[in-house]
């Protein structure tokens, strides 16, 4: 496994880690998790030095705690060589996003992890491939990583308990293991051996519901739930064939359904987008062209609006700047300052995140968003974004406990690929 992969499955880790109240197997990678986001939050780019206050603002906002997490995190970062902590701050060095996991890896391997949290890695990568037989892996696992029948079933009991992988019962004596990020690669193939599972019905609405997604990027959840009808969206929603975010602001909430495979410029938007930066910034864009109440105008070329943010030129200036990307300002994404350009003052926005750009730019290229008539960036008004992950983890909870075998047929059918 790359550095890049395994450094996002710390990543995804740590996010269902800091949900539990007990990370005592898994010391190493919480630690490695929670030094891999600090770092995303307060880099950019280029080389930077961000002043003691910033950085704590940038680590609350990243669920990081300034007094008994910080501290140990910062060190870890100055021993990569990452940072140079001064007094007043820290300067950080030009940080990408896979550079970014790279370093969550190498800071994983330096504490000296254990077979238990290799393994755990492992589980997390093959499960994401296609859904596993309990019996299976385990015997895998403890051939792999030289773990007792006891430490084994540990992995997966503990893995399935804090959320690393979900898992369905076949039977009385068998059960699936799978986990959510199951469509972030070859989801055309994947998806075909959905669609054998389904009625030729169901199968022709998820058809039909893909060509929409590919020329919409974003389609609100109560269109899609008014599509497919809610226990089939449902059904499908809960086992990642589709991600929803949630945008929201002082007075609504706004869930988006987009393909999980939409935000990869190469093969894996698991690696590319771990962070969900890019997802939360198409998602702020196009809450902004469709539902903001505080649209002023149509706005005319998003690209070429995206394109000068890529190419480091700040855009604006424009009142609704310094009011509406809050979530994409915290997430240490765009940078908003005060600034004038043909004799108009006022709010404006600097890309800091270049390939987070890049990348929200190939899903509204290719989703043809160009098509949306903008005169400037969409009054978003965004202060809150919740991923995708979260988000299925809640439906499929709810979906289990409703109809514990529900999605039984769309499983069996990823590791066969015939109809059940």
């Amino acid at each position: 496994m790359d550095k890049k992969t395994k450094g996002s499955w710390l990543i995804y880790q740590t996010g269902k880690l800091q949900k539990v109240t007990d990370q005592s197997n898994f010391e190493s990678s919480y630690l490695a998790g929670k030094a891999g986001i600090l770092l995303s939050a307060i880099s950019k780019d280029s080389q930077g030095v961000l002043d003691n206050q910033k950085i704590a603002t940038l680590a609350k906002a990243s669920g990081i705690n300034t007094l008994t997490e910080m501290p140990i995190l910062l060190d870890k970062l100055s021993e990569q060589s990452l940072i140079d902590s001064t007094k007043n701050g820290v300067e950080v060095l030009g940080i990408t996003t896979m550079s970014c996991l790279q370093h969550t890896a190498d800071i994983f391997d330096g504490l000296n992890p254990t077979n238990i949290e290799n393994a755990s890695i492992e589980l997390c990568e093959k499960s994401s491939n296609q859904p596993l037989l309990y019996n299976e892996i385990q015997e895998d696992l403890s051939d792999n990583f030289r773990l007792s029948t006891a430490d084994s079933n540990l992995v997966l009991d503990q893995s399935c308990a804090i959320g690393f992988v979900d898992s369905e019962e076949i039977d009385s004596t068998s059960k699936f293991l799978f986990n959510g990020n199951l469509f972030r690669r070859d989801d055309v193939i994947k998806v075909q051996k959905v669609l054998n599972s389904l009625s030729a019905e169901e199968a022709f609405k998820v058809e039909e519901f893909s060509e929409r997604l590919t020329k919409e990027a974003c389609i609100p959840i109560e269109k899609a739930k008014r599509h497919f009808g809610g226990k089939l969206f449902k059904k499908l929603a809960s086992v990642g064939i589709y991600d929803i975010s949630v945008v929201s602001n002082n007075t609504e909430e706004v869930p988006y359904v987009t393909r999980p495979s939409a935000f990869s410029k190469f093969s894996n938007s698991m690696v590319e987008d771990v962070f969900d930066l890019a997802k939360m910034f198409v998602s702020s864009l196009t809450y902004g062209m469709t539902r903001s109440p505080y649209a002023r105008g149509q706005i005319q070329m998003i690209e070429a609006l995206m394109n000068t943010l890529i190419a480091g030129q700040p855009v604006g200036p424009v009142y609704a700047i310094g009011q509406d990307y809050n979530v994409l300002e915290m997430k240490h994404v765009v940078e908003v300052f005060q600034g004038s350009k043909k004799g108009r003052i006022g709010y404006m926005m600097r890309l800091l995140k270049r390939d987070v750009g890049q990348l929200a730019l190939e899903v509204i290229k290719h989703a043809d968003a160009s098509a949306h008539s903008l005169a400037e960036l969409p009054s978003a008004a965004v202060n809150s974004f919740q991923g995708p992950e979260r988000n299925r983890t809640e439906i499929r909870r709810r979906e289990v406990k409703r109809h514990p075998k529900s999605t039984n047929d769309i499983l069996l059918s990823l590791r066969t690929g015939g109809r059940i």
